[in-house]
């Protein structure tokens, strides 16, 4: 789709299969609304494509190393050269390859990841773009235990996936021994029912908040709770 401009940095998306969607930004400004960006001195973003959610932990969390995972070569590349031009070059890194192959140094305080959603249906031809968008390389159960295999007890790992896979991604998630701390219900409008689901789960245990979110009031405008959890990243919105 070509070169985005945000606030604090640029992403261009060029050659990642998978292009830059409103789902991506909303995540990684909901992951670091926990209170706690300070305090985390290590991420890891798995299938990070062009690299948006790395920058978001970078920019929100001031102490942190940012690790971005990535299997696909072109959207490696697109990612290292977002990280090189952006304000963090060096609490940026990519490490081209299957996640499931990179063994952290020590465990980790936070993955953020954006998934493939398709687990049926047909096949991309190109295949940069099947890979971003099938549950091929990086599938919900896997991305479930190597989470639990690599944060601290105390991490977090915050994910978005579509509504209607609610009660099937929590019984992978409590397979994997991971608890949902915080639930977020994303709708396009009041009226219609939840399209995407923002995910906090954790090792540890603990109470659970779950809210609802609305893009946009039944007139069509933006809402508030919206523009105040993206707002700061986008020149007009």
């Amino acid at each position: 789709m070509g070169i985005f401009q945000f606030k604090d940095f640029t992403v261009d998306d060029s050659r990642c299969g998978q292009k830059i969607c409103s789902d991506a930004v909303i995540l990684g400004a909901w992951a670091f609304t926990a209170g706690d960006s300070r305090r985390i001195h290590s991420v890891l973003d798995i299938g990070c494509g062009s690299g948006v959610l790395s920058l978001l932990a970078a920019k929100a969390c001031p102490a942190a190393e940012v690790t971005a995972l990535e299997i696909a070569t072109d959207a490696a590349a697109d990612a290292r050269d977002n990280f090189n031009s952006s304000p963090w070059p060096d609490r940026l890194n990519v490490v081209e390859g299957h996640f499931a192959d990179f063994r952290p140094t020590a465990a980790v305080d936070m993955i953020i990841s954006n998934p493939p959603f398709f687990s049926t249906g047909e096949i991309s031809p190109d295949s940069s773009r099947a890979s971003a968008r099938h549950e091929a390389s990086l599938t919900y159960p896997g991305l479930f235990r190597y989470a639990r295999s690599v944060l601290k007890s105390d991490g977090r790992l915050c994910f978005i996936s579509p509504a209607d896979r609610y009660s099937g991604l929590l019984f992978d998630c409590e397979l994997a021994g991971l608890k949902l701390r915080r639930l977020c219900r994303l709708h396009t409008t009041p009226r219609r029912p939840a399209s995407r689901l923002l995910w906090d789960v954790s090792p540890t245990d603990g109470p659970l908040s779950d809210t609802q979110l609305n893009i946009r009031d039944s007139s069509g405008t933006y809402t508030d709770g919206y523009i105040a959890l993206v707002g700061e990243l986008y020149h007009h919105l």
